[in-house]
């Protein structure tokens, strides 16, 4: 179970990362990192049809779940973006309301995912499986709904206002920022800290005793690979969640005139997702060849 110092333990867990030296690299840094929030919520919706049935096997993986909201997302994550975000306004005062859900959303969430550790330590096998499981299932679902929708808002609105009205001296005073690394990023790191959620992320140590130069390029494109997994995951997510807004407005029509809104609706948010379908998985191919591009440059600069 996860000791109640969760919130205070990120100075010693992580990795020292790599100072963000660009603009562009700090905004894929905190893409990466929605990549790895998506997938342990993921991780754990997978997992709570099995709280009821199979506490004591699913109880140590949500708990290393939680740990890691906690420790990284929430505990650094979180207060990268609310620097960004009060960079933001300053150039978009029209959008201080908006931030200042945002950053009420960061503290909201980190008080529920507290709450949600203790309350799975504090639950018996017996409880888990009869009405207080199905009341801690439905807040955890209510959790999982809220960061993804959550997710959504900052990259449909923040993330790309800070490409476009951020200058040079505004990323100056993001780029001290020399924060740990995401361990959904490290293997190594991952199974240290969070030993149940790697082992069923089917993470196991492979690397020992391999070369340093082998261990940096599987370690890239393993980074690569699982960004394009999650960014796929998170938009079958929202597919999913926007056939389910579709289907509620249907039954809620009660008249012609709130046919004709609810089909308008319907399709605007199509075309948005729509959108979002198409250039997604366009902003990781640039990501990525731009990443493969320095690499390759900075190789053949060596070997000269």
């Amino acid at each position: 179970m996860i000791s109640n110092d969760s919130n205070n333990s990120s100075s010693s867990s992580g990795v020292a990362a790599a100072p963000i030296r660009s603009g562009a690299a700090y905004m894929r840094q905190l893409r990466l990192d929605h990549a790895g929030l998506s997938r342990v919520l993921r991780t754990i919706d997978s997992l709570l049809d099995r709280l009821r049935s199979e506490p004591e096997a699913v109880v140590p993986i949500l708990a290393d779940a939680f740990a890691y909201l906690l420790r990284y997302q929430h505990a650094h994550h979180h207060p990268r973006e609310d620097r960004l975000f009060a960079l933001i306004e300053l150039k978009r005062p029209a959008l201080e309301e908006t931030l200042a859900r945002l950053s009420h959303d960061h503290e909201s969430g980190e008080r529920e995912a507290a709450r949600m550790v203790e309350d799975l330590e504090a639950a018996t096998a017996d409880e888990l499986r009869g009405p207080p499981g199905d009341e801690i299932i439905g807040r955890i679902r209510a959790y999982l709904s809220a960061a993804r929708v959550h997710m959504r808002d900052e990259e449909a609105v923040f993330y790309v206002r800070a490409e476009t009205a951020l200058n040079d001296s505004d990323w100056s005073s993001l780029l001290d920022d020399d924060g740990p690394v995401d361990p959904m990023g490290d293997a190594l790191e991952l199974t240290r800290e969070y030993p149940a959620l790697s082992d069923y992320l089917g993470e196991p140590v492979r690397r020992l005793g391999r070369s340093g130069d082998a261990v940096a390029d599987e370690s890239e494109w393993r980074r690569q690979f699982l960004a394009l997994t999650d960014l796929y995951g998170g938009l079958l997510h929202e597919g999913v969640d926007l056939t389910r807004n579709n289907l509620g407005r249907l039954l809620a029509v009660r008249g012609p005139i709130g046919l004709v809104g609810a089909v308008g609706a319907i399709t605007k948010d199509n075309l948005r997702f729509a959108g979002r379908c198409l250039t997604k998985p366009s902003r990781w191919a640039i990501d990525t060849g731009s990443d493969w591009l320095s690499g390759r440059q900075r190789v053949d600069s060596d070997e000269v």
